[in-house]
């Protein structure tokens, strides 16, 4: 995989540290997009730590990646004890291999987020501030 399979400048993406303690469940839900592919780094997996995507559970790997398709309704739950810790995985976005690069570039120019406005052409003139 090359670095431009991360989803940056864009609102689909991100990156960010995931920590579940015993005894929590982060509900059902659905991800915004079916264009990127979520990945799990498992750094720490307690026993008791579940992730089910589409009805299917899936079980983290301390070290291990787990890729999943998070536009699938899915919940993680972490039914361990207090002695056990917490659940962490690193999590980041991918685009999904099914997205051409044209495409990528299309939802980058779309979700960008805009420069200033462009001045009217009748504007007045000296009310025009020039950066440089």
């Amino acid at each position: 995989l090359s670095l431009r399979t991360f989803i940056g400048n864009n609102v689909f993406g991100n990156a960010c540290f995931s920590v579940l303690g015993p005894g929590s469940t982060v509900s059902e839900h659905y991800g915004p997009t079916n264009v990127r592919l979520r990945c799990h780094l498992g750094l720490k997996v307690p026993p008791g730590c579940e992730l089910v995507v589409g009805g299917e559970p899936q079980c983290w790997s301390e070290g291990s990646c787990l890729l999943f398709d998070d536009s699938f309704l899915h919940t993680a739950f972490h039914e361990g004890s207090a002695e056990d810790g917490p659940r962490a995985v690193f999590m980041v976005d991918l685009w999904h291999p099914n997205v051409a690069a044209a495409e990528r570039q299309a939802l980058d120019y779309i979700f960008t987020t805009p420069g200033p406005p462009v001045p009217d052409a009748a504007e007045d003139q000296s009310t025009r501030v020039t950066h440089l």
